[in-house]
């Protein structure tokens, strides 16, 4: 099982302006559209480490950016290990929420001793990325999302004690409308021992593999090159802030599908042996939203016929079994999104695994988008339920990955409130 290490975390100061101007994003999500508008926000917000302009000089610069920010006094490092509590709160479909964390250190170990798990591939472009910056600045920026089953209750305990113990040592609200609050908990024996459960449990990535996978080769790294590591050197440790697995404010959207053709003619033909098709009439969001959701394992097809909506209906997991390649198991070929790729998006357009690197297919989290897609025609969008926190565990227990694009976690972590040294 990984070990959890408390850190010397380096943290903004007073220095660096109000905490709401420094938070961003994780790189991957970020528009340029946005980075010019977290740049523009303070000189100090956290895109100018964790997104920097520029080429291959981009991470030198990074480096010296981070080193003059401490000499100035704008972020300091923790005198004494400390663990954080992290909690966002924010709006999800007119709901409020609150999703909790546990900020600290998770070593990395490589996926097949199988204490910590993923749920989807990576590609080595952002792997090579996020090694070239780290290897520079010797600093984790931003922290990699990790789910824990907790199930002696551990941790929400401990996490909810906390944050009722006093208010918290940094507020902030980003342009979004979420709100981050940090907890700075200094460790003694207590802390160890309340959350020493989670030692037994494994932990799943939700957001972050790349950034979890960059960590493991970094650390592999620097032991291939000859170098000692203690067992609670910050090098072995991948920043993670860690959230319970029965947190209701774990939230996974859908993340749906356009295919810019116009259906064949005959696509009903094509797919009435594995759903059972039923026409919705008129494309109307409203009306496709509730029929989503009170058919939780169907698909909402808009456009098939031009200006008409079909909601599809699994006849069985049998009807897929031929098509969803060998060697996966029905919980798999199962989700929502191979249900979509093997056995509506194959059968109509023949689509294939280099026809989605080629981006054949869009992706949009936003209904609104594939619905105003599909109405100006030859193109077909299809709304899609969110694949659930259980079934993401079960598959990766299971060691299948599902394909990138099945899941986004919201909102993201926010980036900035705890930087991690490599060094000791």
């Amino acid at each position: 099982m990984p070990q959890i290490l408390p850190l010397r975390g380096l943290r903004y100061t007073g220095n660096a302006g109000p905490l709401s101007g420094l938070l961003a994003p994780p790189y991957d999500v970020i528009s340029p559209a946005q980075q010019r508008t977290l740049a523009a926000a303070s000189p100090h917000n956290a895109v100018h480490l964790e997104l920097a302009d520029g080429n291959e000089e981009r991470y030198a610069r990074v480096a010296g950016l981070l080193e003059s920010w401490v000499a100035e006094g704008a972020i300091a490092r923790d005198e004494l290990p400390m663990l954080y509590v992290y909690e966002q709160v924010f709006t999800e479909s007119g709901q409020s929420f609150s999703r909790r964390a546990l900020i600290a250190g998770v070593e990395a170990q490589p996926w097949e001793e199988g204490a910590v798990k993923p749920h989807e591939f990576t590609m080595s472009g952002p792997k090579e990325d996020r090694l070239k910056l780290l290897q520079a600045t010797q600093t984790q920026f931003s922290p990699v999302f990790m789910i824990a089953r907790d199930r002696a209750g551990q941790l929400r305990d401990f996490l909810a004690t906390q944050m009722a113990a006093r208010p918290a040592d940094h507020e902030a609200t980003t342009t979004d409308g979420d709100t981050h609050r940090l907890w700075v908990i200094e460790v003694s024996r207590y802390e160890m021992r309340h959350i020493a459960p989670l030692l037994a449990e494994s932990f799943y990535i939700a957001d972050g593999h790349h950034r979890y996978e960059t960590a493991l080769n970094y650390r592999n790294s620097r032991l291939e090159g000859g170098q000692q590591l203690e067992r609670d050197h910050p090098a072995r440790f991948a920043l993670s802030a860690i959230v319970a697995a029965d947190e209701p404010g774990l939230i996974i959207r859908p993340i749906h599908r356009i295919v810019p053709r116009a259906a064949p003619s005959d696509w009903g033909a094509r797919i009435e042996s594995m759903f059972e098709v039923e026409a919705l009439g008129a494309i109307d969001e409203a009306a496709a939203a509730l029929a989503l959701a009170s058919n939780l394992g169907g698909i909402l097809a808009v456009g098939l016929e031009p200006g008409t909506m079909h909601l599809l209906r699994v006849r069985g997991r049998n009807t897929l079994a031929e098509r969803t390649p060998a060697g996966h198991t029905d919980e798999w070929g199962g989700i929502a999104p191979n249900v979509l790729r093997y056995g509506v998006l194959e059968p109509l357009w023949g689509v294939s695994d280099d026809d989605l690197r080629a981006g054949l297919v869009e992706y949009t989290h936003e209904a609104h988008e594939v619905v105003q897609r599909a109405e100006t025609g030859d193109t077909v969008g299809f709304l899609l339920n969110p694949v659930s926190v259980a079934e993401v565990m079960l598959l990766a227990d299971q060691g299948e990955r599902m394909p990138q694009k099945s899941t986004f976690f919201y909102p993201k972590m926010g980036t900035g409130l705890v930087f991690h040294p490599l060094y000791p």
